[in-house]
């Protein structure tokens, strides 16, 4: 058994492991032995509960809105946060006599501040050349997602990073730094397509043979080879029913496809419009094949990105790999992300992210039994046993779906608790037939509310397993693509505004968000429980929204009212009912704040 360790670091609490090969007569899944006789093994890697200051933080963070900008692009972006914080960054209310460039988690609460005191006036400078790319503009405490708009003619175009450091002073002579990473990258060759991410709203940016770029929101299944050997005309079926992504799970034999086979369907798939999410899942550590494959692909006009790990946690990869892959594949092709998968609720989480720019979970919490392996006939619990939804709780009063956000939720909060990079996650919804531990396959309204909870909980893509599946599930999937690509539908939302959520009272259960653009807001409700909930479901906004009315409705039941304009309101819900619906509200949402500064 590996030997463990704590410590605190600028306020989190992360449980260390050394990380050794388990021996071959004993296996574990997530860190945890599963099979009967097998002794418990406490997995490592954990990221424990953050340990709060006694004063407020200010967790100061600056990142390029695009992953990367093209040599010719006359303008790019900067991202500041200033988020106030009790579990990362440097003291914001203390005396300025014990003030320093270090992380304080003691000092003396000042009174109440005025406007002047909540005002901090920002610098941001390129390092490699000295230059102040943004000299004087203004952030307040607690903004997040301000943007500063600067010119990029500091900037030579290189594959190498370049370094910019933000400099924030306050009027008390306070200063507070951090610093960001920016790739300037020389343009490729036109014919190839370029995929980068944009860390405001977490969506890709693609463009190809041409140079507009479109927005790309992923949804779409993983899809099995055979699919496609046993019938060709299966992939035009696959784009009918409204996906826009093709990721095709290779075999596990060598590289696990044959490559001329596979340059015919990927140019079938740039016929039919579909883009190419390239999966490398039992080569991603084999450097030649890795090399083989990425040569290969770089260069189509329909490559959107790269998939390395495959649930590495729960193979229990070395938690370094992925970062190695990520480094040699960036390598051979800077101009496309690269993406992974985790099954796992809290193993290496830091290690394995570290190695990917998209996040995947797959949660399958439908039909399984989160404390008892059926499979292996052994406990599930934090510390042993599989049950094919890691450390999923279900209960009377926690149902199965409320697993899905718990993810969500768990995850973003590491984001935050460690200041770690902002990443897109995606969803992999639980849309495959009756296997192993899960004894039937979810129903259609089960998908929608997994799909929904995702998407209210921050999911920027949606990439469901398994294709083929039940032909129930298949329908239902289509039918809910033409609410996400209609004009007026989520994806209209999603690419352009984050979720919020939204408060629910008269339903334990209930899963509100909302996103406002303009003077519209779309609004979702998911009774994630089984239990139909009677009574009246209030969902109260904030105290700035009035609604005017109900605009249309996409998804479920539109006997949704306007109570007083601060609230919608309706009587009962089904078990895992959804709704999705658009209502007009009075004025005008304000846009991102931007300034726009270039050098004279």
């Amino acid at each position: 058994m590996a030997s463990a360790m704590t410590f605190t670091i600028l306020g989190y609490f992360v449980i260390l492991s050394c990380f050794t090969l388990r021996s071959t007569a004993m296996k574990t899944w997530c860190g945890k032995a599963y099979q009967q006789g097998d002794g418990e093994v406490i997995p490592g890697g954990q990221i424990g509960p953050a340990q709060t200051s006694p004063i407020q933080l200010i967790d100061i963070a600056i990142r390029p809105r695009m992953s990367f900008y093209l040599a010719g692009e006359k303008f790019g972006s900067f991202i500041v946060d200033t988020t106030a914080s009790r579990v990362h960054g440097r003291a914001w209310d203390v005396d300025p006599a014990l003030n320093d460039q270090s992380d304080h988690r003691t000092g003396t609460i000042q009174a109440t501040k005025g406007d002047d005191e909540e005002t901090l006036t920002v610098r941001v400078t390129h390092r490699q050349s000295g230059l102040q790319i943004i000299p004087h503009a203004t952030i307040g405490f607690n903004e997040t997602g301000k943007e500063f708009i600067f010119s990029t003619e500091t900037f030579d175009a290189s594959y190498a990073p370049q370094t910019v450091t933000l400099e924030l002073t306050h009027v008390d002579g306070r200063i507070f730094r951090a610093t960001t990473r920016l790739y300037y990258l020389p343009n490729p060759r036109p014919t190839q397509s370029i995929t980068r991410i944009d860390s405001l709203y977490g969506v890709l940016h693609v463009r190809s043979n041409g140079p507009a770029w479109q927005t790309i929101f992923p949804y779409t299944f993983y899809l099995s080879g055979d699919c496609l050997a046993s019938d060709p005309g299966n992939l035009k079926r696959f784009k009918n029913f409204g996906f826009n992504v093709l990721h095709i799970v290779p075999g596990g034999a060598g590289i696990g496809y044959d490559l001329d086979q596979l340059d015919t369907w990927f140019d079938e798939a740039e016929k039919l419009g579909l883009w190419i999410m390239y999966d490398m899942r039992w080569t991603y550590q084999n450097t030649g094949y890795v090399r083989t494959q990425v040569e290969r692909c770089k260069t189509k006009s329909n490559i959107l990105l790269y998939y390395t790990a495959d649930e590495p946690d729960g193979h229990e990869d070395d938690p370094d790999a992925p970062s190695r892959s990520y480094a040699f594949i960036k390598s051979l092709d800077p101009y496309h992300p690269i993406s992974l998968c985790l099954n796992c609720q809290n193993y290496y989480f830091q290690n394995y992210t570290a190695g990917t720019d998209i996040i995947l979970a797959d949660i399958y919490p439908v039909g399984t039994n989160t404390s008892y392996s059926t499979k292996y006939r052994t406990p599930c619990n934090h510390t042993y046993g599989d049950c094919g939804c890691d450390n999923c709780m279900t209960s009377p009063t926690s149902p199965a779906l409320a697993n899905i956000p718990a993810r969500f939720d768990l995850w973003s909060s590491f984001r935050a608790q460690l200041g770690l990079a902002h990443k897109p996650i995606w969803s992999v919804p639980q849309a495959f037939t009756q296997q192993d531990f899960w004894t039937r396959t979810p129903s259609p309204q089960e998908l929608v509310a997994i799909i929904l909870l995702s998407l209210n909980h921050g999911a920027k893509g949606v990439v469901m397993w398994l294709y083929p599946t039940a032909g129930e599930i298949v329908g239902v999937a289509s039918e809910f693509s033409k609410v996400m690509w209609t004009g007026k539908g989520l994806v209209a939302f999603l690419s352009v505004v984050q979720a919020v959520a939204v408060p629910v009272s008269g339903a334990e259960n209930v899963d509100a968000a909302m996103w406002r653009v303009g003077n519209r807001m779309m609004v979702t409700a998911i009774n994630a429980g089984e239990n139909k909930v009677e009574g009246k479901i209030r969902l109260d906004f904030q105290k700035e929204i009035k609604i005017k009315g109900l605009s249309h409705v996409l998804w479920g039941s539109g006997k949704w009212k306007v109570d007083d304009g601060t609230a919608l309101i309706k009587t009962n819900m089904d078990g895992v009912e959804s709704c999705v619906l658009v209502v007009e509200v009075e004025g005008e949402d304000k846009d991102v704040a931007t300034i726009r500064w270039t050098r004279e």
